[in-house]
């Protein structure tokens, strides 16, 4: 039994490694949650070394035993010396985890939360862990955090992550088509519809996973646009946040079809248009989202179009 335990402590040890590094792949992300739900045991071995690895009195001892001073002069020696060291403090800091393992219980909380916004408002999120969620109009994420994991799947909509930074969870939005993978970092993914996701990074660095074996590494001021099997990609994003935050839709090379699933978020009359084709137009500029009446008058100037008040909405057409 003992010798039992100890094979799955030294499991859990070696997956708070993996998943402390600072971006991890879906398929390590998949066999994770399979190592972890196999077993009760690996749910409580894993809480009880990831509350002691991300505790403050473990980020002490580890810088003091860095810091500590070596007796001899010779550089070899001398790295010798460094490297035996930190292995000492390495396998000191294993055994103060499995010592203290003992002594503290099981920290197991999953939280699960459903939010959404109607048409017209937009929401700030505070999550449990730190990180906060700015959701625009007609969205819709549930959000479930463990002691081992940040998980939120985007339902509908757009939503702006400022993610707080840990070094074991990580955090993943998950959009149907894609998954979007960080430690710590914000940006924004929209969900136009079921085929076509919009991801932008404003800070760090976030890993994107649209299936069949695309995956990309995303660094602050670019993004992607995925759509069926066509991938744009997006540069200069230099803005700390994206626009919409702020009441402006940031149109370049954008289809009108985009620009006006935009404006119906926040729109108090849905946006149609009176053929289907028009959504294909390309529209670029700066355009006010609170004020539809003026975006659609630009639109139409740049396209000879027109538009009109029909009942409760407003109409787009030739």
């Amino acid at each position: 039994m003992g010798s039992e335990c100890h094979d799955i402590d030294a499991q859990a040890a070696r997956w708070i490694d993996r998943m402390s590094r600072p971006v991890q792949g879906a398929e390590m992300a998949a066999e994770f949650d399979r190592w972890i739900l196999k077993d009760p045991r690996h749910i409580d071995a894993y809480a009880r070394l990831s509350a002691i690895w991300q505790s403050d009195g473990l980020d002490r001892a580890l810088a003091q035993a860095g810091a500590a001073p070596t007796a001899c002069n010779d550089d070899d020696s001398q790295s010798q010396s460094r490297h035996g060291w930190r292995r000492m403090a390495a396998m000191g800091a294993v055994g103060l985890c499995l010592a203290l393992a003992l002594l503290v219980g099981p920290r197991l909380v999953i939280k699960e939360t459903d939010f959404a916004t109607p048409r017209g408002e937009t929401r700030l999120v505070a999550l449990a862990d730190g990180s906060k969620v700015r959701m625009n109009g007609a969205t819709r994420i549930a959000v479930r955090i463990t002691p081992w994991s940040r998980h939120v799947a985007l339902e509908q909509g757009e939503a702006f992550f400022d993610v707080a930074h840990e070094r074991l969870r990580g955090f993943s939005v998950d959009t149907g088509g894609t998954s979007v993978s960080v430690l710590g970092t914000a940006f924004d993914v929209d969900r136009i519809d079921d085929d076509t996701q919009v991801v932008q990074v404003y800070r760090g660095l976030v890993s994107v996973d649209a299936g069949h074996g695309r995956r990309w590494r995303l660094p602050a001021g670019n993004g992607l646009e995925v759509s069926g099997d066509s991938v744009r990609s997006l540069h200069g994003i230099k803005a700390k946040r994206p626009g919409w935050t702020e009441g402006w839709y940031e149109a370049e090379g954008t289809p009108v079809r985009q620009l006006i699933q935009s404006l119906n978020r926040t729109s108090p009359r849905p946006i149609a248009l009176a053929d289907p084709a028009l959504g294909e137009l390309l529209v670029s500029g700066r355009f006010q989202t609170n004020r539809p009446a003026a975006v659609l008058d630009a639109v139409a100037a740049i396209h000879d179009l027109r538009w009109k008040e029909d009942g409760d909405r407003y109409i787009l057409s030739r």
